[in-house]
């Protein structure tokens, strides 16, 4: 069986990547359990390639080897222009989010590891 894919939003990354982060111990703490099941084969793990290129190559390297990358092609960026929101989302939702969105449906990614408290209000796709 195919594990399940978690994807590691921008907002997890930077909170695991920076020591600095209020959210750095609970982050890393997540991150942990995360790996663990990667390691047992139980998820697979998925970041948005423009968010791991924020983050240094050592870290990239080390940190985030099990992290494979999602490239975000042009197409995603024109559907998530045209994505349809409910407007208690819509408003907290940017440009970026809204790519991520389109690539949690388009990758059928049903977990997203999140700071971001617009995911409490959407509903993610069930994965076949």
């Amino acid at each position: 069986m195919t594990p399940h894919t978690v994807l590691l939003e921008r907002t997890f990354l930077e909170a695991l990547v920076d020591p600095g982060h209020a959210h750095h111990p609970t982050v890393v703490e997540q991150y942990v359990e995360l790996v663990a099941g990667f390691e047992r084969n139980e998820v697979r793990l998925r970041a948005r390639h423009d968010h791991l290129a924020t983050i240094d190559g050592d870290r990239r390297r080390t940190l985030l080897a099990p992290v494979a990358s999602i490239h975000v092609a042009r197409q995603f960026h024109r559907q998530a222009r045209r994505l349809v929101l409910p407007a208690q989302v819509a408003e907290l939702v940017d440009e970026d989010l809204a790519v991520t969105f389109v690539v949690v449906r388009r990758e059928r990614i049903g977990r997203v590891a999140t700071l971001h408290a617009v995911f409490d209000l959407v509903e993610l796709p069930t994965p076949a």
